[in-house]
């Protein structure tokens, strides 16, 4: 049996905060219970190669995402 992964420990490409990402860990990665709507979803793809923390993931959930201007 090979060893557990070790924690990946990420900075958050829109806020700059630190975080941990967990993919990795056993059960599901909390980042999962955030539920974004399409066009959210396509514009952080596009602008975005990694993961977001928790609390602007919620906080786009909540607001959405402007298509049309940056990311702040």
């Amino acid at each position: 049996m090979s060893p557990d992964p070790s924690p990946v420990d990420k900075r958050c490409p829109r806020c700059g905060q630190g975080f941990h990402c967990g993919i990795t860990d056993a059960g599901p990665c909390p980042c999962t219970h955030v539920r974004l709507d399409g066009p959210t979803l396509a514009a952080l793809r596009q602008r975005h190669a990694d993961c977001l923390c928790l609390r602007c993931l919620g906080e786009l959930a909540q607001q959405g995402i402007d298509t049309g201007s940056a990311l702040h």
